[in-house]
């Protein structure tokens, strides 16, 4: 029988710590095109250029959950390299491991809702493991 995933089956890790409460992570990932098409060609070509990933998740505001991440974007001073966290997305024994850069933290409350933090990364490097 295939097996499937949803939301449920999602976890999100920093530093090594499981977040609780996880209500959504996303995650991309690119690599550009370099066009390399020489003058005597009569359609264009590419070739591999650098790739890069970014992504977000969504931490109910369950005791202190989003605190590890929240308090590297959302703080008193500049953000320095001490900010940067090892992230792991995951979903059943699937997952994707990197180094990641915090780039905006948001904490929202609505009446009759748990809150929550939203956060944006950017991934710093190359992906540290893939588990797909």
């Amino acid at each position: 029988m295939a097996q499937f995933f949803s939301g449920k089956d999602g976890r999100v890790t920093v530093d090594g710590v499981q977040l609780a409460r996880i209500r959504s992570w996303s995650f991309s990932s690119s690599v550009e095109a370099l066009e390399v098409t020489s003058l005597a060609d009569v359609a264009r070509d590419y070739a591999a250029g650098l790739k890069s990933s970014n992504g977000s998740c969504a931490v109910f505001y369950y005791d202190s959950a989003p605190v590890p991440l929240l308090s590297k974007v959302v703080k008193e001073g500049a953000a320095t390299d001490a900010d940067m966290v090892t992230m792991t997305l995951g979903w059943g024994d699937r997952s994707v491991t990197f180094k990641a850069l915090l780039t905006s933290g948001e904490i929202s409350c609505q009446v009759g809702e748990v809150m929550q933090a939203n956060l944006s990364f950017s991934v710093c490097g190359d992906l540290a493991e893939v588990k797909l």
